[in-house]
């Protein structure tokens, strides 16, 4: 009797503390209790006032410009482009690799070897600020006869150009580190890519005018770029050519001359996969250019896949039904579930106000009654995303079913293929920034900088108290809600879903828990001072293995009724 007493005691007291722990990370005391005694508490609340539901509504979703919805990635077009200085070298190359790249209907401007590889520096653009660029450009045909230019790859040292380049027009755009000027009697041009240097060229400065004219119809031929955007299943939602041209607002100088380009193997940057037979001229131009919207070309999704007339060329098949993301030449992310494997996470919780909550949530869901927060650093390790670390801001919200959700207001990560595998499949709301977090003796601590200034730090204690692995689990179970809108090449809403994202094979090796503080400062395009701090209520931290699948819809803004 004596033992059973016993037995029934501990049982109590364990039950207990693990809803007092799964509440303290904001689950329902519930999520422990039976089907029917669920039902109950939800019988006995059912009179009680709810917390006002979000903001966020249809008509406000589709006016969005970019996400995040709390600091767009990038404003309405058009844009302009002041001072732009291009560095091009035009050569020649093998015509049967240049038919392979070129996707049809398009087909390579005869003679049909000819290939362009650029820098372009852009010291004042609207609202992408200062950067360069680099990239491979094919001289092409449309099926109606018209000259064209085919963005084949790009690469740029700025990541709301990327986003919106990617998102809008369909530029085949990566991170990268051009870096293109003049020194003494030399225009130069440098491409490195992770730290690995992949193309150079130079030319002579300034040594013969290209005429007027000229100049003015090279900068001016129109340009198309293949546009591709996945579902979250991982199938092509968007398969367009995108058409545009650019306006010369201000013509300064043109000037061409002998040059030399070298151009080197890598994986991820294939430069060299045109490579140099004969360098053909090099050109220095510089204007102020304004860049429109762009129009749709082909739509692939509209056309049942022919057979090619060029089996050697890139077919509409190879397009829609392989899983591809661009660059087709070297994708940003491949499309199928990413293992992430010992992946560390360092959470802070804490209670802000109830206005900054509803101001950013849908309308579909409703904040907590404590009004909490988590600001997660996390890093990581991913298949097809390599290394990188992420900052997280995540809002607990129920909808109207009681189902829990954590939303995704802003993330912000240091690795450029997550940025716009996250925004493109998931709709996760992920900018270019500088998270990182450690262990300083018996102290986590979280980091966040953008643009080199400080917004976010935390500290808890290290491993100071176990966490019930359970506990653990049932925090990363909770799926994420994420906002995905992507406009289409007019600068219109496209795609515009909540889109559910749930984390499986979830494998918890480790997770402490300790009181904890943070600190935020206000930053105009990483506001997470947004969310005031009122209590901070604790850190968590854990290190496990999960898979992140494909992702559903869990509404559709577009959808017809």
């Amino acid at each position: 009797v004596l033992t059973a007493y016993m037995f029934c005691i501990h049982f109590v007291k364990r039950r207990t503390s693990l809803l007092s722990r799964t509440q303290s990370l904001g689950f329902p005391a519930n999520i422990f209790s039976s089907s029917k005694s669920f039902q109950n508490q939800k019988n006995s609340t059912s009179t009680q006032a709810k917390p006002p539901r979000g903001q966020l509504t249809k008509e406000k979703v589709l006016s969005l410009s970019s996400t995040p919805f709390l600091s767009p990635s990038y404003p309405r077009g058009p844009y302009t482009f002041l001072n732009r200085e291009y560095f091009i070298v035009s050569y020649e190359t093998d015509p049967e690799l240049v038919r392979k790249v070129v996707p049809l209907p398009l087909k390579p401007a005869p003679p049909g070897n000819v290939v362009m590889y650029e820098w372009i520096r852009m010291p004042d653009s609207t609202g992408f600020g200062s950067y360069e660029e680099s990239g491979t450009v094919i001289p092409c045909i449309t099926p109606d006869g018209e000259e064209i230019n085919y963005t084949l790859q790009m690469f740029l040292d700025c990541e709301p150009p990327i986003a919106a380049g990617r998102e809008i027009w369909g530029f085949p755009k990566k991170y990268g580190e051009p870096k293109m000027g003049t020194l003494r009697d030399t225009v130069y041009g440098k491409l490195v890519y992770d730290d690995v240097e992949v193309a150079n060229g130079t030319m002579v400065y300034k040594h013969k005018k290209i005429p007027v004219e000229q100049a003015l119809k090279s900068l001016r031929k129109p340009s198309v770029n293949l546009k591709i955007i996945p579902d979250v299943d991982f199938k092509p939602k968007v398969a367009q050519l995108v058409r545009y041209a650019l306006q010369v607002e201000d013509f300064k100088f043109a000037y061409e001359g002998p040059a030399r380009l070298n151009l080197v193997h890598h994986i991820n940057a294939p430069t060299s996969q045109l490579p140099v037979r004969r360098v053909i001229t090099g050109r220095h131009l510089l204007a102020d250019i304004t860049l429109p919207y762009g129009r749709l070309l082909h739509n692939y999704l509209d056309h049942s896949p022919q057979p090619p007339e060029d089996p050697t060329a890139l077919s509409p098949s190879d397009i829609v039904q392989r899983k591809n993301a661009m660059p087709l030449l070297a994708p940003s992310y491949i499309l199928a579930p990413s293992s992430l494997d010992n992946r560390e996470y360092f959470v802070v919780k804490y209670r802000t106000t109830r206005e900054a909550l509803v101001r950013v949530l849908p309308e579909q869901v409703r904040p907590l009654e404590e009004d909490l927060v988590y600001v997660q650093w996390i890093k990581t390790s991913g298949t097809g995303l390599g290394d990188y670390d992420k900052f997280d801001v995540l809002i607990p919200c129920t909808d109207d079913s009681g189902k829990l959700f954590h939303y995704s207001v802003i993330s912000i990560l240091n690795s450029s293929s997550p940025i716009t595998a996250g925004r493109e499949i998931y709709g996760q709301p992920q900018k270019f920034g500088h998270p990182q977090f450690s262990v300083k003796r018996d102290t986590v601590t979280g980091e966040l900088d953008y643009c080199n200034i400080r917004v976010a730090q935390g500290t808890m204690r290290y491993k100071n108290r176990k966490m019930e692995k359970e506990e653990a689990d049932r925090f990363l179970s909770v799926p994420q809600l994420n906002l995905k809108v992507i406009p289409d090449c007019q600068g219109n809403v496209e795609i515009a879903q909540l889109v559910e994202l749930k984390h499986e094979n979830i494998e918890v090796k480790t997770a402490y828990e300790s009181p904890a503080s943070l600190e935020l400062w206000a930053h105009a395009n990483a506001p997470i001072s947004d969310f005031p701090v009122v209590h901070v209520l604790g850190g968590y931290s854990i290190t496990c293995n999960l898979l992140m699948p494909h992702g559903s819809v869990y509404l559709d803004y577009l959808a017809k009724d």
